[in-house]
């Protein structure tokens, strides 16, 4: 029998441990790369609804949102009233992946310019829906939540076109045309800072939609709303709204992306049961138009991923 000395021996159980360790490096940075790579590919493939309402009437909006979320992969921007604010704040600071707080603001309310700093305080990154104005859009007296809004290069989700009726036997100070798609360009050009985003794209103005989408970069417009299901039949027209394509006749684009359908982002603008049946509208228009596979991923979450540089 051939004995080891006890050199030999000490030797022999350091080289053993060395090249388990070694394994077990090895293993390791195996478990952890592909750990990493698939929080890259979840990243990559990140959803972001820029329009969902806060629900005050559900006490358990929070936590409903995030269950349905999480295996969507979609992080919400929650449009929230100024008396809600503190609960979505919170909201977003436990849940980062799956919320992105918005602010809602009554730009004819004599502290409206207060609110948006509050929000601002509290961590929110823009506004919206702005809607129910009482002047358009372009008032001067709501330049000052504009400013505001340059200065901290928020995004302001507006609404635009034709708008719900909420009184049917009470007069209302509302009319649609306060909120038309053509207002955003003046504001887009005044305050370049703000990426400025139109709800509805301007239903049913939708070419004017395009047309200020397509000579200003910092603007964008979703397809919530009734659109996708009143043109369920027909969806293959939005190539002749977004129709610049190839040409020389647009501005500078996300990744540079050469589609004129990047020059929208998703919203959905349903209840949280809605979220899912809004992709589905959103992926049969995809179809119907032939966009590119790069443009669709700008459309339901690169896009705006870039712009709120969201790493949660």
């Amino acid at each position: 029998m051939h004995r080891f000395s006890r050199r030999q021996f000490l030797t022999a159980m350091a080289a053993a441990a060395t090249v388990s360790v070694s394994r077990d490096a090895v293993a390791t940075k195996a478990v952890l790369s592909e750990g990493s790579s698939a929080s890259s590919d979840k990243a990559a493939d990140r959803i972001v609804d820029m329009h969902v309402h806060f629900d005050e009437k559900n006490p358990n909006f929070v936590d409903d949102l995030v269950k349905l979320t999480e295996p969507l992969n979609v992080t919400a921007c929650v449009l929230t009233p100024y008396r809600s604010r503190m609960v979505v704040a919170d909201a977003a600071k436990r849940h980062p992946a799956r919320i992105v707080p918005f602010g809602y603001v009554d730009m004819d309310a004599p502290d409206a310019v207060h609110q948006a700093e509050e929000f601002h305080v509290l961590g929110y990154r823009g506004l919206g829906e702005l809607e129910f104005v009482k002047k358009p859009y372009t008032d001067p007296s709501y330049m000052p939540v504009y400013e505001l809004a340059n200065r901290y290069s928020w995004v302001i989700l507006f609404h635009t076109g034709i708008v719900l009726r909420q009184k049917f036997e009470e007069p209302e100070d509302v009319a649609s045309y306060r909120m038309r798609a053509f207002h955003l360009e003046e504001i887009a050009r005044r305050f370049p800072k703000i990426t400025v985003l139109g709800a509805h794209c301007g239903n049913p103005e939708y070419e004017w939609a395009g047309e200020v989408a397509r000579w200003n970069p910092n603007v964008f417009f979703d397809l919530s709303g009734s659109t996708l299901t009143k043109m369920h039949d027909r969806l293959g027209d939005f190539r002749k709204i977004f129709w610049w394509t190839g040409t020389k006749w647009g501005t500078k684009t996300p990744e540079d992306d050469p589609s004129a359908f990047v020059k929208l982002v998703f919203g959905s603008d349903e209840g949280l049961d809605g979220i899912a049946p809004a992709l589905d509208q959103y992926r049969t228009m995809f179809d119907a138009c032939d966009v590119p596979v790069h443009t669709r991923k700008m459309i339901l979450g690169g896009t705006l991923t870039k712009i709120l540089g969201l790493t949660a």
